[in-house]
Protein backbone atom coordinates (compact mmCIF):
# COMPACT_ATOMS: atom_id res chain seq x y z
CA UNK A 1 0.00 0.00 0.00
CA UNK A 2 2.75 2.49 1.04
CA UNK A 3 4.60 1.70 -2.34
CA UNK A 4 1.35 2.43 -4.38
CA UNK A 5 0.47 5.57 -2.52
CA UNK A 6 3.96 7.03 -3.12
CA UNK A 7 3.91 6.14 -6.70
CA UNK A 8 0.32 8.10 -7.13
CA UNK A 9 2.00 11.06 -5.63
CA UNK A 10 4.85 10.96 -7.84
CA UNK A 11 2.70 10.82 -10.68
CA UNK A 12 0.26 13.34 -9.23
CA UNK A 13 3.86 15.44 -8.88
CA UNK A 14 4.87 15.05 -12.26
CA UNK A 15 3.02 14.61 -15.39
CA UNK A 16 4.66 12.25 -17.79
CA UNK A 17 4.58 13.83 -21.56
CA UNK A 18 5.20 11.11 -24.09
CA UNK A 19 3.57 12.26 -27.36
CA UNK A 20 3.75 15.73 -29.32
CA UNK A 21 -0.25 15.99 -28.73
CA UNK A 22 0.88 15.89 -24.58
CA UNK A 23 3.55 17.64 -25.39
CA UNK A 24 1.42 20.78 -26.96
CA UNK A 25 -1.63 20.31 -24.67
CA UNK A 26 0.74 20.79 -20.92
CA UNK A 27 3.35 24.18 -22.36
CA UNK A 28 -0.33 25.77 -22.99
CA UNK A 29 -1.03 25.64 -19.24
CA UNK A 30 -1.04 28.73 -16.35
CA UNK A 31 2.30 29.19 -14.51
CA UNK A 32 5.38 28.23 -14.55
CA UNK A 33 6.24 24.77 -16.25
CA UNK A 34 9.03 22.85 -14.91
CA UNK A 35 10.11 19.93 -17.18
CA UNK A 36 12.52 17.48 -16.84
CA UNK A 37 14.01 16.11 -20.24
CA UNK A 38 15.24 12.87 -20.46
CA UNK A 39 16.38 9.96 -23.14
CA UNK A 40 14.85 6.76 -23.16
CA UNK A 41 18.09 4.91 -22.70
CA UNK A 42 19.02 7.66 -20.20
CA UNK A 43 15.91 8.05 -18.17
CA UNK A 44 14.06 10.85 -15.81
CA UNK A 45 16.83 12.49 -12.75
CA UNK A 46 14.59 10.48 -9.70
CA UNK A 47 16.96 11.92 -7.19
CA UNK A 48 15.78 15.31 -7.62
CA UNK A 49 11.98 14.10 -7.18
CA UNK A 50 11.98 14.74 -3.36
CA UNK A 51 13.46 18.43 -3.58
CA UNK A 52 10.95 19.55 -6.17
CA UNK A 53 7.99 18.34 -4.10
CA UNK A 54 9.52 20.21 -1.15
CA UNK A 55 9.83 23.68 -3.67
CA UNK A 56 6.40 22.96 -4.91
CA UNK A 57 4.97 22.90 -1.73
CA UNK A 58 6.73 25.81 -0.16
CA UNK A 59 7.69 28.51 -3.30
CA UNK A 60 5.20 27.30 -5.86
CA UNK A 61 1.81 26.06 -5.01
CA UNK A 62 -0.71 25.73 -8.12
CA UNK A 63 1.57 28.32 -10.07
CA UNK A 64 4.26 25.57 -10.39
CA UNK A 65 3.85 22.45 -12.69
CA UNK A 66 5.99 19.63 -13.07
CA UNK A 67 6.33 17.55 -15.98
CA UNK A 68 8.57 14.96 -17.02
CA UNK A 69 9.18 14.70 -20.99
CA UNK A 70 11.03 11.78 -23.30
CA UNK A 71 12.71 13.50 -25.99
CA UNK A 72 12.40 10.40 -27.89
CA UNK A 73 9.28 10.61 -29.05
CA UNK A 74 8.39 14.48 -28.95
CA UNK A 75 9.69 16.50 -31.91
CA UNK A 76 10.21 19.95 -29.82
CA UNK A 77 13.16 18.54 -27.81
CA UNK A 78 15.00 16.41 -30.22
CA UNK A 79 17.94 18.73 -29.86
CA UNK A 80 18.04 16.85 -26.35
CA UNK A 81 18.27 13.14 -27.72
CA UNK A 82 21.89 12.81 -28.09
CA UNK A 83 22.53 14.11 -23.88
CA UNK A 84 22.65 12.23 -20.93
CA UNK A 85 22.97 14.62 -17.98
CA UNK A 86 19.58 15.90 -16.70
CA UNK A 87 18.11 19.03 -18.64
CA UNK A 88 15.16 21.21 -16.92
CA UNK A 89 13.03 23.38 -19.51
CA UNK A 90 11.25 26.40 -17.74
CA UNK A 91 8.26 27.87 -19.85
CA UNK A 92 5.68 30.04 -19.17
CA UNK A 93 2.87 31.06 -21.45
CA UNK A 94 4.14 28.73 -24.40
CA UNK A 95 7.57 30.84 -24.66
CA UNK A 96 10.98 29.41 -23.23
CA UNK A 97 12.35 30.90 -20.39
CA UNK A 98 15.22 29.42 -19.29
CA UNK A 99 16.96 25.71 -19.71
CA UNK A 100 19.46 24.42 -16.90
CA UNK A 101 21.45 21.45 -17.15
CA UNK A 102 23.06 18.95 -14.37
CA UNK A 103 21.54 17.56 -11.33
CA UNK A 104 22.52 20.32 -9.25
CA UNK A 105 19.46 20.82 -6.57
CA UNK A 106 20.67 24.30 -5.16
CA UNK A 107 21.16 25.56 -8.11
CA UNK A 108 17.66 24.40 -9.76
CA UNK A 109 15.85 25.80 -6.92
CA UNK A 110 17.59 29.15 -7.18
CA UNK A 111 16.47 28.87 -10.52
CA UNK A 112 12.99 28.20 -9.97
CA UNK A 113 12.53 30.76 -7.38
CA UNK A 114 14.01 33.56 -9.41
CA UNK A 115 11.59 32.42 -12.64
CA UNK A 116 8.33 32.04 -9.87
CA UNK A 117 9.17 35.56 -9.17
CA UNK A 118 9.38 36.82 -12.57
CA UNK A 119 6.52 34.78 -14.01
CA UNK A 120 4.56 36.64 -10.95
CA UNK A 121 5.82 40.23 -12.63
CA UNK A 122 4.93 39.02 -16.24
CA UNK A 123 0.93 38.84 -14.84
CA UNK A 124 1.01 41.89 -13.50
CA UNK A 125 2.59 43.84 -16.28
CA UNK A 126 5.36 44.58 -14.65
CA UNK A 127 8.14 42.37 -16.79
CA UNK A 128 7.98 41.15 -20.38
CA UNK A 129 8.51 37.28 -21.31
CA UNK A 130 11.43 36.35 -23.93
CA UNK A 131 9.49 35.78 -27.06
CA UNK A 132 11.31 32.63 -27.50
CA UNK A 133 9.57 29.18 -28.85
CA UNK A 134 10.19 25.94 -26.91
CA UNK A 135 12.69 24.58 -30.11
CA UNK A 136 14.48 27.43 -30.34
CA UNK A 137 18.04 27.59 -28.49
CA UNK A 138 18.44 30.05 -25.19
CA UNK A 139 21.37 32.87 -25.53
CA UNK A 140 23.60 29.77 -23.28
CA UNK A 141 22.44 27.10 -25.52
CA UNK A 142 23.27 29.28 -28.79
CA UNK A 143 26.75 30.30 -27.18
CA UNK A 144 27.56 26.45 -26.74
CA UNK A 145 26.48 25.30 -30.36
CA UNK A 146 28.48 27.74 -32.05
CA UNK A 147 31.39 26.82 -30.26
CA UNK A 148 30.61 22.88 -31.07
CA UNK A 149 30.31 24.16 -34.74
CA UNK A 150 33.76 25.69 -34.67
CA UNK A 151 35.34 23.03 -33.47
CA UNK A 152 33.48 20.55 -35.72
CA UNK A 153 34.73 22.98 -38.77
CA UNK A 154 38.15 22.69 -37.36
CA UNK A 155 38.04 19.31 -37.53
CA UNK A 156 36.81 18.90 -40.84
CA UNK A 157 39.49 21.34 -41.67
CA UNK A 158 42.30 18.94 -40.18
CA UNK A 159 40.54 15.92 -41.64
CA UNK A 160 40.02 17.49 -45.25
CA UNK A 161 44.45 18.54 -45.26
CA UNK A 162 45.15 15.01 -43.75
CA UNK A 163 42.95 13.56 -47.02
CA UNK A 164 44.67 15.68 -49.68
CA UNK A 165 48.16 14.83 -48.58
CA UNK A 166 47.34 11.71 -48.24
CA UNK A 167 46.17 11.66 -52.24
CA UNK A 168 49.63 14.32 -52.98
CA UNK A 169 51.76 11.56 -51.49
CA UNK A 170 50.30 8.36 -53.21
CA UNK A 171 50.23 10.19 -56.52
CA UNK A 172 53.69 11.28 -55.98
CA UNK A 173 54.66 8.12 -55.54
CA UNK A 174 52.92 6.55 -58.42
CA UNK A 175 54.57 9.09 -60.86
CA UNK A 176 57.76 8.58 -59.74
CA UNK A 177 57.35 4.70 -60.13
CA UNK A 178 56.17 5.09 -63.71
CA UNK A 179 58.45 7.78 -64.50
CA UNK A 180 61.42 5.35 -64.42
CA UNK A 181 59.94 3.45 -67.24
CA UNK A 182 58.13 6.09 -69.22
CA UNK A 183 60.09 9.14 -69.08
CA UNK A 184 59.47 9.41 -72.63
CA UNK A 185 55.84 8.50 -73.40
CA UNK A 186 52.50 10.69 -72.93
CA UNK A 187 49.32 9.22 -73.07
CA UNK A 188 46.53 11.25 -74.89
CA UNK A 189 42.71 10.79 -75.39
CA UNK A 190 41.37 11.65 -78.84
CA UNK A 191 37.32 12.46 -77.94
CA UNK A 192 34.72 10.45 -80.34
CA UNK A 193 33.47 13.56 -82.32
CA UNK A 194 37.32 14.42 -82.87
CA UNK A 195 38.71 10.98 -83.96
CA UNK A 196 38.83 11.71 -87.65
CA UNK A 197 40.81 14.42 -87.55
CA UNK A 198 43.51 11.93 -85.83
CA UNK A 199 45.89 13.04 -88.64
CA UNK A 200 45.83 16.99 -88.02
CA UNK A 201 47.47 15.36 -84.06
CA UNK A 202 50.01 13.64 -85.65
CA UNK A 203 50.85 16.41 -88.32
CA UNK A 204 50.76 19.24 -85.37
CA UNK A 205 52.99 16.91 -83.12
CA UNK A 206 55.50 15.77 -85.27
CA UNK A 207 57.62 19.25 -85.92
CA UNK A 208 58.12 18.70 -82.00
CA UNK A 209 59.55 15.72 -81.92
CA UNK A 210 57.09 13.24 -80.83
CA UNK A 211 55.14 10.07 -82.74
CA UNK A 212 52.44 8.38 -82.25
CA UNK A 213 53.65 4.72 -81.07
CA UNK A 214 50.06 3.22 -80.46
CA UNK A 215 46.31 3.78 -80.43
CA UNK A 216 43.58 1.69 -79.50
CA UNK A 217 39.93 2.55 -79.16
CA UNK A 218 38.34 2.55 -75.74
CA UNK A 219 34.74 2.65 -73.36
CA UNK A 220 35.56 4.46 -70.95
CA UNK A 221 32.15 4.42 -69.26
CA UNK A 222 31.29 6.81 -66.38
CA UNK A 223 33.79 5.55 -63.71
CA UNK A 224 36.50 6.31 -66.40
CA UNK A 225 34.68 9.89 -67.04
CA UNK A 226 35.05 10.67 -63.46
CA UNK A 227 38.63 9.85 -63.10
CA UNK A 228 39.34 12.00 -65.90
CA UNK A 229 37.41 14.74 -64.54
CA UNK A 230 39.61 14.75 -61.61
CA UNK A 231 42.71 15.58 -63.51
CA UNK A 232 40.65 17.98 -65.78
CA UNK A 233 37.75 19.85 -64.78
CA UNK A 234 36.63 20.10 -68.51
CA UNK A 235 35.61 16.66 -69.01
CA UNK A 236 33.70 16.78 -65.55
CA UNK A 237 30.52 18.39 -66.80
CA UNK A 238 27.44 17.00 -68.13
CA UNK A 239 27.32 17.45 -71.57
CA UNK A 240 31.32 16.08 -71.60
CA UNK A 241 30.39 13.27 -69.41
CA UNK A 242 27.21 12.50 -71.67
CA UNK A 243 29.37 12.91 -74.82
CA UNK A 244 32.17 10.57 -73.61
CA UNK A 245 30.96 8.32 -71.15
CA UNK A 246 28.66 5.88 -73.61
CA UNK A 247 30.77 6.48 -77.17
CA UNK A 248 34.05 5.11 -77.78
CA UNK A 249 36.95 7.45 -77.39
CA UNK A 250 40.56 6.65 -79.24
CA UNK A 251 43.26 6.45 -76.80
CA UNK A 252 47.00 7.19 -77.76
CA UNK A 253 50.56 6.81 -76.44
CA UNK A 254 53.18 9.69 -77.94
CA UNK A 255 56.77 9.16 -77.36
CA UNK A 256 59.58 11.45 -78.16
CA UNK A 257 62.22 10.52 -80.58
CA UNK A 258 65.90 10.16 -79.31
CA UNK A 259 67.47 13.38 -80.58
CA UNK A 260 64.56 15.86 -79.63
CA UNK A 261 65.47 17.13 -76.13
CA UNK A 262 63.20 18.31 -73.59
CA UNK A 263 59.94 16.94 -71.50
CA UNK A 264 57.76 14.78 -73.60
CA UNK A 265 54.35 16.37 -71.52
CA UNK A 266 55.68 19.94 -72.01
CA UNK A 267 56.35 18.86 -76.61
CA UNK A 268 52.81 17.95 -76.54
CA UNK A 269 51.01 20.23 -74.67
CA UNK A 270 52.86 22.97 -76.96
CA UNK A 271 52.21 21.27 -79.79
CA UNK A 272 48.61 20.47 -79.07
CA UNK A 273 47.75 23.56 -76.91
CA UNK A 274 50.26 26.09 -77.74
CA UNK A 275 51.79 26.00 -74.39
CA UNK A 276 54.72 28.40 -73.74
CA UNK A 277 54.50 29.59 -77.43
CA UNK A 278 55.09 33.58 -77.81
CA UNK A 279 53.09 35.06 -80.97
CA UNK A 280 55.35 37.95 -82.20
CA UNK A 281 53.36 41.39 -82.66
CA UNK A 282 51.19 42.06 -85.73
CA UNK A 283 51.21 38.41 -86.40
CA UNK A 284 47.42 36.66 -86.21
CA UNK A 285 46.64 34.75 -83.36
CA UNK A 286 46.78 31.12 -84.83
CA UNK A 287 44.34 28.34 -83.26
CA UNK A 288 46.15 25.41 -81.86
CA UNK A 289 44.29 21.49 -82.69
CA UNK A 290 43.15 21.73 -79.67
CA UNK A 291 40.49 24.44 -80.10
CA UNK A 292 39.83 23.59 -83.17
CA UNK A 293 38.44 20.03 -82.37
CA UNK A 294 36.56 21.38 -79.40
CA UNK A 295 32.80 20.99 -79.97
CA UNK A 296 31.07 23.70 -78.08
CA UNK A 297 32.14 22.69 -74.14
CA UNK A 298 33.77 19.03 -74.83
CA UNK A 299 37.16 19.42 -75.64
CA UNK A 300 38.24 17.02 -78.99
CA UNK A 301 41.60 16.08 -77.48
CA UNK A 302 43.26 15.79 -74.02
CA UNK A 303 46.61 15.49 -72.86
CA UNK A 304 48.17 15.49 -69.00
CA UNK A 305 49.32 18.63 -67.65
CA UNK A 306 52.07 17.09 -65.65
CA UNK A 307 53.72 13.75 -64.46
CA UNK A 308 50.83 12.88 -62.18
CA UNK A 309 48.37 13.66 -64.58
CA UNK A 310 50.46 11.34 -66.70
CA UNK A 311 50.49 8.34 -64.12
CA UNK A 312 46.75 8.73 -63.65
CA UNK A 313 45.97 8.49 -66.60
CA UNK A 314 48.28 5.72 -67.87
CA UNK A 315 46.75 3.65 -65.06
CA UNK A 316 43.41 4.66 -66.98
CA UNK A 317 44.00 3.89 -70.73
CA UNK A 318 46.76 1.67 -71.04
CA UNK A 319 46.34 -0.57 -67.22
CA UNK A 320 46.80 -4.38 -68.67
CA UNK A 321 48.71 -4.37 -71.57
CA UNK A 322 51.42 -1.91 -70.43
CA UNK A 323 51.31 -0.30 -67.56
CA UNK A 324 50.87 -3.49 -65.09
CA UNK A 325 53.29 -5.79 -66.88
CA UNK A 326 56.18 -3.77 -65.69
CA UNK A 327 54.60 -1.41 -62.91
CA UNK A 328 52.89 -3.27 -59.76
CA UNK A 329 49.84 -1.49 -59.02
CA UNK A 330 49.81 0.72 -55.59
CA UNK A 331 48.06 -0.52 -52.44
CA UNK A 332 44.13 0.73 -52.42
CA UNK A 333 43.95 4.12 -50.59
CA UNK A 334 42.52 3.61 -47.04
CA UNK A 335 39.88 5.34 -46.06
CA UNK A 336 39.61 7.93 -43.22
CA UNK A 337 38.55 6.27 -40.27
CA UNK A 338 38.40 6.44 -36.15
CA UNK A 339 38.97 4.10 -33.40
CA UNK A 340 35.86 2.97 -31.49
CA UNK A 341 36.39 0.91 -28.23
CA UNK A 342 33.70 -1.34 -26.05
CA UNK A 343 33.56 -3.88 -23.59
CA UNK A 344 34.52 -7.36 -25.09
CA UNK A 345 31.30 -8.50 -23.32
CA UNK A 346 29.47 -6.24 -26.23
CA UNK A 347 30.59 -8.31 -29.07
CA UNK A 348 27.79 -9.90 -30.60
CA UNK A 349 25.59 -6.75 -30.49
CA UNK A 350 28.47 -4.19 -31.90
CA UNK A 351 28.95 -6.95 -34.69
CA UNK A 352 25.16 -7.49 -35.21
CA UNK A 353 24.70 -3.93 -36.06
CA UNK A 354 28.08 -2.75 -37.49
CA UNK A 355 27.82 -1.79 -41.28
CA UNK A 356 30.46 -4.03 -42.60
CA UNK A 357 31.12 -1.56 -45.55
CA UNK A 358 32.52 0.53 -43.03
CA UNK A 359 34.32 -1.80 -40.72
CA UNK A 360 37.46 -1.88 -41.83
CA UNK A 361 39.40 -3.60 -39.18
CA UNK A 362 38.74 -5.03 -35.51
CA UNK A 363 40.16 -7.01 -32.74
CA UNK A 364 39.90 -7.96 -29.18
CA UNK A 365 42.32 -6.64 -26.65
CA UNK A 366 43.60 -7.51 -23.16
CA UNK A 367 42.43 -4.08 -21.53
CA UNK A 368 41.69 -0.44 -22.55
CA UNK A 369 45.35 0.97 -23.11
CA UNK A 370 45.43 3.25 -25.84
CA UNK A 371 49.19 3.37 -25.89
CA UNK A 372 50.25 -0.25 -25.42
CA UNK A 373 47.63 -2.47 -26.70
CA UNK A 374 48.08 -6.00 -26.11
CA UNK A 375 45.81 -8.02 -28.13
CA UNK A 376 44.17 -11.07 -28.24
CA UNK A 377 42.56 -12.28 -30.91
CA UNK A 378 42.15 -10.82 -34.28
CA UNK A 379 38.20 -12.16 -34.79
CA UNK A 380 35.25 -13.41 -32.70
CA UNK A 381 36.30 -16.58 -33.63
CA UNK A 382 39.70 -16.79 -32.31
CA UNK A 383 38.07 -14.96 -28.90
CA UNK A 384 35.75 -17.82 -28.83
CA UNK A 385 38.07 -19.99 -28.60
CA UNK A 386 39.76 -18.67 -25.28
CA UNK A 387 39.00 -20.51 -21.98
CA UNK A 388 38.85 -17.95 -19.77
CA UNK A 389 37.65 -14.00 -20.50
CA UNK A 390 37.46 -11.39 -18.23
CA UNK A 391 35.38 -7.80 -17.78
CA UNK A 392 38.67 -5.87 -18.86
CA UNK A 393 39.08 -7.17 -21.82
CA UNK A 394 38.12 -4.75 -24.86
CA UNK A 395 36.91 -4.69 -28.52
CA UNK A 396 38.45 -2.22 -30.67
CA UNK A 397 36.24 -1.62 -34.40
CA UNK A 398 38.11 0.56 -37.23
CA UNK A 399 35.16 2.38 -38.72
CA UNK A 400 35.84 4.69 -41.38
CA UNK A 401 34.42 7.59 -41.32
CA UNK A 402 34.81 8.75 -45.18
CA UNK A 403 36.10 7.52 -48.32
CA UNK A 404 39.34 7.47 -49.49
CA UNK A 405 39.06 9.27 -52.44
CA UNK A 406 35.56 11.03 -52.33
CA UNK A 407 36.62 13.23 -55.32
CA UNK A 408 35.79 9.67 -57.36
CA UNK A 409 32.69 8.57 -55.47
CA UNK A 410 28.93 9.52 -56.19
CA UNK A 411 27.78 11.80 -54.00
CA UNK A 412 24.90 9.65 -52.67
CA UNK A 413 27.54 7.13 -51.75
CA UNK A 414 29.46 9.21 -49.67
CA UNK A 415 28.41 7.63 -45.94
CA UNK A 416 27.38 10.61 -42.98
CA UNK A 417 30.29 12.03 -41.49
CA UNK A 418 31.04 10.80 -38.42
CA UNK A 419 30.62 7.41 -36.28
CA UNK A 420 27.25 5.39 -36.85
CA UNK A 421 24.80 6.36 -34.60
CA UNK A 422 23.61 2.49 -33.78
CA UNK A 423 27.47 2.11 -32.51
CA UNK A 424 27.25 4.84 -30.56
CA UNK A 425 23.87 4.34 -28.75
CA UNK A 426 25.78 1.06 -27.63
CA UNK A 427 27.96 3.39 -24.86
CA UNK A 428 31.66 3.11 -25.82
CA UNK A 429 34.25 3.23 -23.91
CA UNK A 430 36.33 5.55 -25.75
CA UNK A 431 35.77 7.48 -29.39
CA UNK A 432 38.71 9.19 -31.64
CA UNK A 433 38.55 12.76 -31.50
CA UNK A 434 38.80 12.87 -35.11
CA UNK A 435 40.18 10.88 -38.12
CA UNK A 436 43.56 12.62 -37.58
CA UNK A 437 43.59 11.15 -34.22
CA UNK A 438 41.87 8.32 -35.18
CA UNK A 439 44.89 7.07 -37.78
CA UNK A 440 47.50 7.44 -35.09
CA UNK A 441 45.42 5.41 -32.40
CA UNK A 442 44.86 2.91 -35.33
CA UNK A 443 48.02 2.39 -36.02
CA UNK A 444 48.80 1.26 -32.83
CA UNK A 445 45.85 -0.81 -32.66
CA UNK A 446 46.02 -2.84 -36.10
CA UNK A 447 49.40 -2.04 -37.43
CA UNK A 448 51.08 -2.86 -41.12
CA UNK A 449 50.60 -6.69 -42.38
CA UNK A 450 47.46 -6.99 -39.31
CA UNK A 451 45.18 -8.38 -42.31
CA UNK A 452 47.65 -11.30 -43.39
CA UNK A 453 46.41 -14.24 -42.16
CA UNK A 454 48.94 -16.50 -39.96
CA UNK A 455 51.46 -18.90 -40.95
CA UNK A 456 49.81 -22.29 -39.55
CA UNK A 457 52.81 -24.30 -37.92
CA UNK A 458 54.26 -27.00 -39.90
CA UNK A 459 53.59 -31.01 -38.71
CA UNK A 460 56.44 -32.75 -37.91
CA UNK A 461 55.83 -35.76 -40.28
CA UNK A 462 56.19 -39.06 -38.32
CA UNK A 463 59.11 -41.21 -38.91
CA UNK A 464 57.86 -44.91 -40.07
CA UNK A 465 59.87 -48.07 -38.00
CA UNK A 466 61.89 -49.93 -39.86
CA UNK A 467 61.52 -53.94 -39.89
CA UNK A 468 63.59 -56.36 -41.46
CA UNK A 469 61.67 -59.15 -43.14
CA UNK A 470 63.83 -62.11 -40.74
CA UNK A 471 62.98 -60.15 -37.92
CA UNK A 472 59.15 -59.87 -38.64
CA UNK A 473 59.06 -63.95 -39.31
CA UNK A 474 60.75 -64.73 -36.45
CA UNK A 475 58.71 -62.76 -34.09
CA UNK A 476 55.91 -64.63 -35.82
CA UNK A 477 56.60 -68.09 -35.15
CA UNK A 478 57.62 -67.82 -31.55
CA UNK A 479 54.03 -65.90 -30.99
CA UNK A 480 52.42 -69.24 -32.71
CA UNK A 481 54.16 -71.37 -30.63
CA UNK A 482 53.64 -69.85 -27.36
CA UNK A 483 49.64 -69.41 -28.28
CA UNK A 484 49.19 -73.26 -29.08
CA UNK A 485 51.19 -74.25 -25.57
CA UNK A 486 48.59 -72.01 -23.70
CA UNK A 487 46.14 -73.37 -25.29
CA UNK A 488 46.79 -77.29 -25.17
CA UNK A 489 47.62 -76.43 -20.91
CA UNK A 490 43.96 -74.82 -20.47
CA UNK A 491 42.43 -78.28 -22.03
CA UNK A 492 44.16 -80.89 -20.14
CA UNK A 493 43.96 -78.89 -16.97
CA UNK A 494 40.32 -77.42 -17.68
CA UNK A 495 41.40 -73.69 -16.27
CA UNK A 496 40.96 -70.84 -18.45
CA UNK A 497 44.71 -70.24 -20.21
CA UNK A 498 46.44 -66.98 -19.50
CA UNK A 499 44.96 -64.98 -22.63
CA UNK A 500 41.28 -66.32 -21.26
CA UNK A 501 42.07 -64.55 -17.86
CA UNK A 502 44.12 -61.59 -19.20
CA UNK A 503 40.71 -60.79 -21.20
CA UNK A 504 38.73 -61.49 -18.32
CA UNK A 505 40.33 -59.72 -15.58
CA UNK A 506 40.60 -57.09 -18.57
CA UNK A 507 37.04 -56.94 -18.69
CA UNK A 508 36.90 -56.54 -15.17
CA UNK A 509 39.19 -54.25 -14.63
CA UNK A 510 37.81 -52.24 -17.40
CA UNK A 511 34.59 -52.59 -15.49
CA UNK A 512 35.57 -51.09 -12.48
CA UNK A 513 37.49 -48.24 -14.35
CA UNK A 514 34.96 -47.28 -16.11
CA UNK A 515 32.87 -46.73 -12.96
CA UNK A 516 35.64 -44.96 -11.65
CA UNK A 517 35.83 -43.09 -14.88
CA UNK A 518 32.08 -42.45 -14.60
CA UNK A 519 32.18 -40.94 -10.95
CA UNK A 520 35.05 -38.85 -11.59
CA UNK A 521 33.36 -37.60 -14.71
CA UNK A 522 30.65 -36.50 -12.76
CA UNK A 523 32.40 -34.55 -10.06
CA UNK A 524 34.60 -33.14 -12.49
CA UNK A 525 31.83 -32.22 -15.36
CA UNK A 526 29.80 -30.35 -12.35
CA UNK A 527 32.93 -28.54 -11.63
CA UNK A 528 33.72 -27.61 -15.15
CA UNK A 529 30.20 -26.41 -15.49
CA UNK A 530 30.63 -24.00 -12.52
CA UNK A 531 33.77 -22.94 -14.40
CA UNK A 532 31.97 -22.38 -17.13
CA UNK A 533 29.15 -20.62 -15.83
CA UNK A 534 31.80 -18.04 -14.59
CA UNK A 535 33.42 -17.68 -17.88
CA UNK A 536 29.82 -17.00 -19.82
CA UNK A 537 29.13 -14.44 -17.23
CA UNK A 538 32.40 -12.51 -17.69
CA UNK A 539 32.17 -12.89 -21.34
CA UNK A 540 28.60 -11.90 -22.00
CA UNK A 541 27.70 -9.40 -19.33
CA UNK A 542 28.41 -6.43 -18.50
CA UNK A 543 31.06 -5.75 -15.39
CA UNK A 544 29.28 -5.17 -11.69
CA UNK A 545 29.16 -1.47 -10.49
CA UNK A 546 32.12 -0.59 -8.64
CA UNK A 547 30.99 -0.56 -4.52
CA UNK A 548 30.17 3.26 -3.35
Amino acid sequence: MRLSRKKAAQVQLQAELNTDDEWNKFINRDGLLVIDVYTEWCGPCIGMVGNLKKIKVELGGDNLHLAIAKSDTIECLKRFRKRSEPTWMFIAAGQLLNVVFGADAPRLARTIEQELQNEELARKGERERPKRAPHELTPPEQEVAEAKEKLQQERRAREEAAVEAARIMRRETRACRLETHFADVCPALVMPHAQKHLRKITDALEPHGVILADKCPILLGKDGVRVLGVEELELATEAAISAIAERPSLALLLKKTPEKDGDVIELCRRALYGDGVKTGDGEPNKKVPAEELRAESTPGVYVPADRHQRAAVLDLLFPKQMVSSLVEPGPPPTAPHIALMFGAWQRRALLAVCDTSRLLHYGFFADASLTEPKLLAKNIEQYELRPEKDFSETIVLMIAVGLAAPELADPKDIPPQGPPEQLLALGPLHVSEDAVVGAEECAKFFPPGYSEPEPKPKQKPKKKKKFSLQTKRHETKEDLTEESNAQSQSIETGEPGESEAAVEGDNDGDAEVEGDVEGEGEVEEDGEDGEEQQAVDKATSPPPPAPH
